[in-house]
């Protein structure tokens, strides 16, 4: 990692109120955990060979059934979706 960086990002979460840090830091573990899913999504996609729109349209409508890898891939996608 870019140390340079890092003490960058030290100094500024000083500066700044608790309050601030605390959302700075929840943003952070946020974005952290929608990464973590896009990944998880991204090798469903890989997996079966087919898009998240296309699985998610034919998953609602009871085409492929429901098993864990399909409810969790589901789950995912509600989660991150629009």
């Amino acid at each position: 990692m870019n140390t340079q960086l890092i003490d960058e990002l030290v100094q500024t979460l000083r500066s700044i109120s608790l309050e601030d840090r605390n959302a700075v830091l929840l943003q952070i573990q946020e974005d952290i955990t929608r990464a973590k899913i896009q990944a998880r999504i991204q090798g469903y996609e890989q997996q079966y060979n087919m898009s998240t729109e296309e699985f998610y349209d034919r998953f609602l409508t009871g085409e492929l059934g429901d098993s864990s890898d399909y409810m969790d891939w589901a789950g995912s996608y509600e989660i991150l979706k629009p």
